[in-house]
C-alpha cells in the first residue's frame, strides 16, 4: 500500500526475467545456489568446532598440568597483591575485546544494561527467522571479570553510577574507565534495549517484531545506507510477494562505502522488485508513512526509519557535557581520552578512554564493529601504557600501524546472497553470504572466550592490518587530505625520468615532489627523522615514511593500469626487494648518468605547483 503520488528522484521499475531464462531454469539455479552455500557454510563451522573442541581440550590439560606443578591454582602471594581496577561500559565489540585483553592482568569489572552479546551486524535476519537469534548471541563472559548487569546513569572521574533492573542505584569506583557505550536505533528492535535486560525478553521482541512484519503487505524503509538495505533485502527474500520500498536522501546506496557496493546491492534489489528513491529527503516518520520535504507523503504497512545511530551518550551528559560534539559522541584526543573543543586533553579525564559508536572518531572513518575493536586495541593499550608511565599511542597507529585504518565491511543481501569489501576490493555473490555466516560465528565464538573465535581473531586483526600496509590499501583520502611527497635525488637523471613518469601517470595529482637535498627536502627529513641519504627516493604518506623498494612500489599505487598493479610486489620480503633497489642506486649515475638540466620539459603550471621550493 504506497501511496500513488511519488517523490521527487529516479524510482526503479520492477524489471522482469529476460525470456530466454525460464523460471523453471531460474529456480532450479536458486535452489543449487542456496544449498550449496549452505552446505559450505555448515561444512566450515562443522570444522571450526572440532578444533574448538581439541584447543578446549588442549587448554583444559594445560592448566591442570600447570596447577599440579604449582600444588595449587592460585598462590597467596598472588592473592594479596592488589591489581588496579578496570572498569569496561559496554558488552558489544569494543567493550568486549577490551575486556579479553586486560582480564589477566586487571580486576576488570564488564557493565552493561544487558547478560548477553547479540552479533548486532546479523540481526536483520531476525525480523523473517527470530529462531536466528541464538546464533547471533550468547551470554556475557564473567569467567575471569565480574559482570555487572545495570544501566550507566552517570560517569565521574573516579567512579561510574548506574541503576539495576530492580531499580536499586549503585557506583562503581574506578582506577581506569573505558567507555563502549554504543548506540541506539529508531528501528526498533535493532538495537537492545534496557527493557530487554535478559534473552528471554530479546527473543519476545524479536517474535513480535517478526509477526508484525508477517501480517504486511507493504514496507516502506526510511534510509539508504547498509542497515536499510540488508532489511529491504531479508524482507525482499522471505516474502517476494511483500512491496518494498526504499526513500533515501542520497543518490545512491550505501554511500559511505565503495560506489561498486550501492551498485550491486541496487541491482540485487531491483531485480527483485524494490521500488528505490532516490534524492528524497524525509521530514517526518509515522509508524504507517513518511512525509518528505515538500509535503508529499508515502505509506505502508510498516515503516522502518533507518536513517543513522545516534550514539548512547546520555550517561555523559552531566559531567561530561562540554566534551561532546554537536552529534552527542565523545569528542577525544588521538589516544582516545576525552578532549576538549580545541583538541586538548580534558583535565581531570586522563583515566577515562573512549571507543566505539559513542566516540568522535577521525574524518572517514566508519562506525562499524571492526573500526570499534581497532578502538578498543589502542584504548586498552593506552590503558596499560597509563599505569605503567610510558608515552601513550595514537589511534589508528596504534592499531594498525599507519594513519587509515582498514575498512572491512560486509552487506548481505539475504541469506544466501551479499556484498563484502575490504578497503578497495569488493566481492559480491555467494562468497560474501559464506563470509557473513563465517564472520558471525567466530565473532560469537570470540565474544564467549572459546580459542578457536579469539586465535581467528587475532589472526585476522594482524592481517587486515598487513594487507592495509601492503598489497590492499585503504582508499584514497579525500582532496582536502594530505597530500603525498616524493623526496628524490635532484642530481640523478634516471630519478628525474621517474619523475616525468609519474607527472604521466599520477592521475589524481596527489602526488608532490621535492628534491632531497634543497631545504624543503631536508626540512621534511629531519621531521621525520631521517638522515639525508640520496641513494633512496622518500614517499612521504598517511601511512608515514618509506624508503627504498617501498617507498617506489607505493609512489606505483597512485597510477593508472597497469603501473599500480606493480604495488603487488610489496608482498615479497623487504630485504629481497631492497637488495634489488641496492643494486641498481649503487650503479644509477654510471649506467643512466646525471641530470645536468637538458632533460627538463616544458610544464604547464599545475606541474610547477606540485614542485614544493618553499
Amino acid at each position: 500500500r504506497i501511496a500513488s503520488q511519488m517523490p521527487p528522484g529516479r524510482r526503479a521499475e520492477k524489471p522482469s526475467l529476460p525470456e530466454t531464462a525460464p523460471p523453471s531454469f531460474m529456480s532450479t539455479f536458486s535452489i543449487l545456489r542456496k544449498g550449496s552455500v549452505d552446505a559450505t557454510c555448515g561444512l566450515i563451522i562443522t570444522l571450526l568446532s572440532v578444533v574448538d573442541v581439541a584447543l578446549l581440550l588442549v587448554l583444559s590439560l594445560s592448566q591442570t598440568v600447570a596447577s599440579l606443578f604449582k600444588g595449587v591454582t592460585r598462590s597467596s602471594s598472588d592473592l594479596l597483591l592488589s591489581r588496579p581496577s578496570v572498569v569496561v561500559v559496554g558488552g558489544s565489540f569494543s567493550g568486549l575485546w577490551a575486556q579479553r585483553a586486560l582480564s589477566d592482568s586487571y580486576d576488570v569489572t564488564l557493565v552493561d544494561f544487558k547478560d548477553y552479546f547479540e552479533y548486532t551486524p546479523g540481526v536483520l535476519r531476525l525480523f523473517v527467522q527470530p529462531s536466528w537469534l541464538s546464533r547471533l548471541s550468547g551470554p556475557l563472559p564473567r569467567r575471569r571479570n565480574k559482570l555487572v548487569v545495570g544501566e550507566v546513569v552517570a560517569v565521574h572521574p573516579t567512579e561510574i553510577a548506574l541503576r539495576t533492573a530492580d531499580g536499586e542505584e549503585a557506583q562503581i569506583p574506578f582506577d581506569y574507565l573505558l567507555l563502549g557505550c554504543g548506540s541506539s536505533y529508531a528501528a526498533a528492535p535493532v538495537k537492545a534495549s534496557p527493557r530487554e535486560p535478559d534473552l528471554p525478553s530479546r527473543r519476545r521482541s524479536w517474535e513480535e517484531a517478526a509477526a508484525r512484519l508477517a501480517r504486511a503487505s507493504s514496507v516502506l524503509i526510511a534510509g539508504g545506507g547498509p542497515v536499510a538495505v540488508e532489511l529491504a533485502a531479508e524482507v525482499l527474500d522471505a516474502y517476494p510477494s511483500v512491496s518494498v520500498t526504499l526513500v533515501t536522501s542520497g543518490t545512491s546506496l550505501c554511500s559511505g562505502l565503495p560506489a561498486a557496493v550501492g551498485e550491486a546491492t541496487a541491482r540485487w534489489l531491483e531485480l527483485r522488485g524494490a521500488a528505490l528513491h532516490y534524492s528524497s529527503r524525509v521530514e517526518s516518520v509515522r509508524p504507517d508513512s513518511v512525509t518528505l520535504v515538500g509535503g508529499q507523503v508515502l505509506s505502508a504497512d510498516i515503516v522502518y526509519p533507518c536513517m543513522g545511530a545516534p550514539p548512547a551518550s546520555a550517561p555523559l551528559e552531566g559531567s561530561l557535557a562540554s566534551q561532546l560534539d554537536e552529534r552527542r559522541r565523545l569528542r577525544l584526543t588521538p589516544q582516545l581520552q576525552p578532549a576538549e573543543q580545541n583538541g586538548s586533553p580534558a583535565s581531570g579525564w586522563s583515566r577515562v578512554f573512549g571507543m566505539g559508536d559513542v566516540a568522535s572518531l577521525p574524518a572517514g572513518e566508519l562506525q562499524l564493529g571492526h573500526t570499534a575493536e581497532l578502538n578498543a586495541h589502542v584504548a586498552a593499550e593506552n590503558m596499560r601504557r597509563s599505569a605503567a608511565g610510558r608515552p601513550l599511542e595514537e589511534y589508528p597507529r596504534g592499531a594498525v600501524g599507519c594513519e587509515r585504518s582498514p575498512r572491512v565491511f560486509c552487506v548481505s543481501l539475504g541469506p544466501h546472497d551479499g556484498v563484502v569489501a575490504f578497503n578497495g576490493l569488493v566481492l559480491s555473490g555467494a562468497v560474501a553470504a559464506v563470509t557473513k555466516r563465517i564472520l558471525e560465528w567466530t565473532k560469537v565464538a570470540a565474544c564467549a572466550e572459546r580459542p578457536v573465535g579469539v586465535a581467528f581473531w587475532k589472526f585476522g586483526d594482524a592481517a587486515s592490518a598487513w594487507l592495509s600496509m601492503t598489497v590492499l590499501p585503504p582508499p584514497p583520502p579525500a582532496p582536502h587530505e594530505p597530500k603525498v611527497i616524493l623526496l628524490f635525488d635532484g642530481v640523478c637523471l634516471l630519478c628525474s625520468t621517474f619523475v616525468h613518469f609519474l607527472l604521466d601517470h599520477n592521475a589524481d595529482q596527489r602526488i608532490h615532489f621535492c628534491a632531497l637535498q634543497s631545504e624543503p627536502g631536508k626540512d621534511i627529513l629531519t621531521r621525520h627523522g631521517l638522515p639525508l641519504d640520496v641513494s633512496t627516493v622518500v614517499l612521504i604518506d598517511e601511512c608515514g615514511a618509506h624508503v627504498r623498494s617501498s617507498a617506489a612500489l607505493r609512489t606505483l599505487r597512485h597510477c593508472g593500469a597497469p603501473y599500480c598493479f606493480l604495488y603487488a610486489l610489496a608482498a615479497l620480503p623487504r630485504p629481497l626487494r631492497d637488495f634489488g633497489y641496492r643494486m641498481v642506486a649503487a650503479s644509477r649515475y654510471r649506467l643512466f648518468g646525471k641530470d645536468d638540466g637538458s632533460a627538463c620539459r616544458r610544464m604547464t603550471k599545475a606541474m610547477r605547483a606540485r614542485f614544493l621550493s618553499t
